[in-house]
């Protein structure tokens, strides 16, 4: 399921946090990314690579609010099946899907990066099997 590769602890923003406010809670708590959220709903996904791609092009980019540069949130719903999950990377090409409800209101963040490890861990297990000393 969705949920078992599904992060529910991500940085969260208002649209009007600046992106400097936003890159220092990315630094101080290491993660790569801020989901924008009008409220409960998903507006967009803050990453270094939005901020980078920025800098040549905004002008005053520090104090310019997140709305304005966020990519546009790829979204699946929180009952999707693990192939689903899968099937929404492959089609999309992009590295997190934000995971919504039926009311179209945020979850979490499914990453690429967790369908493998789970999908790992399977193998693994799998491997064990066959490698016990019976």
């Amino acid at each position: 399921m969705c949920s078992d590769v599904t992060r529910t602890d991500v940085l969260t923003a208002a649209p009007d946090t600046t992106v400097v406010q936003a890159t220092d809670a990315m630094r101080t708590h290491g993660d790569e990314f801020v989901v924008v959220l009008d409220e409960q709903y998903p507006l967009g996904v803050l990453s270094a690579a939005d901020v980078g791609l920025a800098l040549g092009t905004v002008d005053g980019l520090a104090d310019r609010p997140v709305a304005d540069v966020v990519s546009a949130p790829v979204t699946i719903r929180e009952g999707a099946s693990r192939e689903g999950v899968l099937s929404r990377f492959r089609e999309t090409g992009v590295e997190r899907l934000v995971v919504v409800d039926e009311a179209d209101e945020f979850v979490g963040v499914s990453s690429r990066r967790a369908l493998l490890a789970t999908y790992a861990d399977e193998v693994d297990a799998l491997f064990s099997l066959f490698s016990s000393d019976d």
